[in-house]
């Protein structure tokens, strides 16, 4: 099935993946297909170059993988359309995990964040960086998102969640900026 390298989670491949099958708002069942597209962590590529992290880059995009990993840290290529890669199924699939569990996205930092400012009590700062058009504002509600999801109810957690959600709108107003790209 072209994945003889990977580990196997839960029927998922754990290094190589390739999301099909859900509607625009996730209300069907995630099929994963276990194609190799590129290297998940741009830290195994060999040669290392600029041109292998280019083509890494543009071979996982065209297959709509938009996210890959050096390191910790977490590259983003936007795809300029609607992607369902943000339902619940994978909030529940990133919630609890290890980064390198799983496939690089956005909910393994978030997870990586929160598990960090719980457990170990400290805090933490995500740097989403990029141009113009680039889907900072996106990431950075993603993650709003993912963190509000997952921490647990109660009086205290409660306003926290909704303060973390209640500022997207100025989120909103300052990422949506008409730009060369985004118009």
């Amino acid at each position: 099935d072209g994945c003889e390298q990977a580990v196997f989670r839960d029927g998922l491949c754990v290094t190589h993946f390739k999301q099909l099958g859900l509607d625009e708002d996730g209300g069907a069942e995630a099929v994963f297909r276990r194609d190799q597209v590129g290297v998940d962590d741009m830290v195994m590529l060999s040669p290392l170059s600029n041109e292998s992290i280019v083509e890494n880059l543009r071979r996982r995009h065209a297959e709509d993988v938009i996210y890959t990993a050096i390191g910790e840290v977490i590259v983003v290529v936007n795809p300029f359309k609607r992607i369902p890669l943000y339902t619940q199924r994978y909030i529940d699939r990133y919630n609890t995990q290890h980064a390198h569990e799983l496939p690089p996205h956005i909910f393994a930092l978030g997870e990586n964040a929160f598990r960090t400012m719980m457990y170990d009590e400290d805090n933490q700062c995500v740097i989403i960086s990029g141009e113009s058009g680039a889907g900072k504002t996106e990431a950075s509600k993603q993650i709003m998102k993912y963190i509000a999801a997952v921490s647990g109810k109660g009086e205290g957690v409660e306003i926290v969640k909704n303060i973390i959600l209640e500022s997207n709108p100025l989120l909103e107003a300052f990422g949506n900026a008409k730009t060369l790209r985004n118009n």
